[in-house]
């Protein structure tokens, strides 16, 4: 299977690129969404002061998927952050959980989803328009991501 949807229809790739139109440019998502996680790392090494982040890879960009496949958007996946082997309470989490809250908001990312909430184990994404999102977690090893989700490039606004 080479193609697994279908291409987007001529009026709905229209409704498309009009929601991508409205939202900011590519640079500008990259900027706030980098700008976010690394509100979060910094913060949360002041929960825990012994998280020292690293990035796993670097950044990834591409184009779009459906619907916005006949766009010209573009998307990233920002670097991972880790701190590895750190031990973090469940005070310290709630508070890293408000930290990537209060951070993701900012750049339109409220929708919450929890992937694993419980003790020692916690998966957490905050969504946003267009696929965008930060998640964090932890499970010995404190984690964040971050996506732009799809974005209009400046030049092509």
């Amino acid at each position: 299977m080479d193609q697994p949807y279908a291409p987007t229809p001529p009026s709905d790739t229209a409704k498309a690129v009009a929601e991508l139109k409205a939202l900011p440019t590519f640079e500008e998502t990259q900027a706030q969404v980098q700008a976010a996680v690394d509100e979060i790392a910094a913060a949360t090494s002041a929960v825990v002061p012994l998280a020292k982040w690293e990035n796993l890879h670097g950044a990834s960009t591409d184009i779009c998927e459906h619907p916005y496949e006949q766009s010209d958007g573009k998307r990233m996946f920002l670097p991972d952050r880790v701190a590895a082997n750190v031990a973090v309470s469940e005070a310290e989490w709630a508070q890293i959980f408000q930290i990537a809250k209060d951070a993701s908001a900012k750049v339109g990312a409220t929708e919450i989803q929890a992937m694993h909430d419980e003790p020692g184990y916690h998966d957490v994404g905050f969504y946003g328009p267009a696929g965008l999102f930060i998640k964090v977690g932890y499970q010995g090893n404190l984690g964040i991501s971050g996506y732009t989700g799809c974005r209009l490039p400046q030049a092509q606004k």
